[in-house]
């Protein structure tokens, strides 16, 4: 657990700094666009930086980009299954 998280758990001065920096404006143009921030969106953006050298890539999420988001929509998706 990140002692900032602790910090500001256990303390009543709300509220926290922000962990990840504000979204930026959007820039005219994009080399790819990747549609939803989950697991998959942001896995794709990595890859295609570390793989193919492509960084001039926008990962748009309607809300923040979580990473608690994958471990949850996995237990919906297998829920379904059963």
């Amino acid at each position: 657990m990140p002692f900032g998280l602790l910090k500001y758990g256990l303390s009543r001065r709300y509220p926290a700094e922000r962990d990840f920096p504000w979204p930026q404006e959007l820039k005219r143009s994009y080399d790819v666009v990747i549609i939803g921030g989950g697991g998959h969106g942001v896995a794709a953006a990595y890859y295609l930086a570390r793989d193919y050298g492509i960084t001039n890539v926008a990962v748009i999420e309607k809300r923040a980009i979580s990473p608690a988001a994958t471990p949850r929509a996995t237990r919906r998706s297998s829920a379904r299954t059963t």
